[in-house]
C-alpha cells in the first residue's frame, strides 16, 4: 500500500497510517514487557529484545513522513507533477 503513493496517494496514506499504528503498538512493548529492560548498576539498560524494538522508532518516523507526503500529494490539484 505504501509503495502505491505515486499512483494512489490516498491508498499510500492509509497504508502509512496503518504502519504507524503497528509501530506504535510494537513500541509499547518497551514499557509493558519486563524482559525489555534489565538492571545494570544504578540505571536500567535495554536487553537484546529491547534493542531489537528500538528499530521501530525509525520505522514509525518513516511511516509518518510517507503519510504526510501522500496526504499532501492527494490534496494537490491533479496534473501538478510535484
Amino acid at each position: 500500500m505504501i509503495s502505491a503513493g505515486r499512483w494512489a496517494p490516498r491508498v499510500s496514506a492509509a497504508g502509512s497510517l496503518l504502519a504507524a499504528g503497528m509501530f506504535t503498538v510494537t513500541l509499547s512493548f518497551l514499557i509493558s514487557t519486563p524482559e525489555a529492560w534489565h538492571q545494570r548498576g544504578r540505571e536500567p539498560k535495554l536487553s537484546p529484545a529491547g534493542q531489537f524494538l528500538i528499530k521501530d522508532v525509525v520505522l514509525l518516523g518513516a511511516s509518518l513522513i510517507t503519510a504526510a507526503e501522500s496526504l499532501s500529494r492527494s490534496r494537490s490539484p491533479a496534473g501538478s507533477g510535484a
